[in-house]
């Protein structure tokens, strides 16, 4: 009965070091979308983050030994630091100046934004209204002083916040190629990513889809056009907080 006992105690603390051992596997990316307090009665609540959920994440990045980067970092010669976290924020909202650049400029923190170019300056005019109320996006000068900082990248998203999933692969490749495009030449911005936006699991045709020698922000890791340097496993904390905190602590 002891020895059974034993093997029992044995192969638990086996089983709890398996579970709970560090896992390097794909870059961990961090993916928020609007900040601040949802709406009375909205069906969009996951969408939001309050700053001080946000502060937090933050936090306990750095007391275990993240390190946040941006997407820049995935292109450059310099070697990545031991346990990089990748933050984005998809949408462009205006609140990410207000309420999230602050935290980011104090504390020194890269992040990445992913823009619906044509609508830069105007709103999420993706989202159904009837649902929650428009939200602002930020302006082409807040963009450029965003920019100035060496903080934050920029990735591109369809046009207009489009679902690329959802369309021909002609039509898709066009809005997410002219993003692209723009990005880089009607606002001088350095284009460092392209991201499917909603996010999807499972995008057909993405190599005909992404824009060519950029890192392709989704879950796919044999579609990503640089799946030999790097492939991602994207978290939206407040969609799926207990699977974000769970990858999190493996890799701790």
């Amino acid at each position: 009965m002891l020895y059974l006992a034993l093997g029992v105690v044995l192969l638990s603390g086996i089983l709890i070091t398996w579970v709970c051992r560090r896992k390097p596997g794909a870059l961990l990316v961090l993916a928020y979308e609007k900040i601040g307090t949802a709406p009375k009665n909205s069906p969009l609540k996951k969408e939001w983050t309050t700053v001080n959920q946000f502060k937090k994440t933050l936090l306990w990045l750095r007391a275990h030994g993240f390190t946040p980067i941006n997407a820049e970092r995935l292109t450059s010669s310099a070697a990545r630091p031991p346990k990089p976290v990748l933050l984005v924020f998809m949408g462009g909202y205006k609140s990410f100046l207000t309420d999230i650049f602050p935290l980011l400029q104090d504390s020194k923190t890269p992040a990445t934004l992913f823009l619906p170019t044509n609508a830069i300056g105007t709103y999420n005019k993706w989202q159904d209204p009837h649902q929650e109320p428009w939200q602002n996006l930020l302006t082409e000068k807040d963009l450029k002083m965003l920019a100035k900082s060496g903080l934050i990248s920029f990735g591109a998203l369809a046009l207009n916040g489009e679902d690329l999933s959802v369309l021909p692969a002609d039509e898709a490749a066009y809005l997410a190629q002219e993003s692209t495009y723009r990005l880089h030449t009607q606002l001088g911005l350095k284009t460092d990513a392209f991201a499917f936006y909603p996010f999807r699991k499972k995008i057909g045709n993405i190599s005909e889809i992404a824009p060519k020698n950029l890192p392709v922000f989704v879950d796919t890791p044999a579609a990503n056009s640089l799946t030999e340097k790097a492939t991602f496993h994207v978290f939206f904390p407040q969609k799926a907080p207990w699977k974000t905190s769970w990858n999190l602590f493996t890799r701790r």
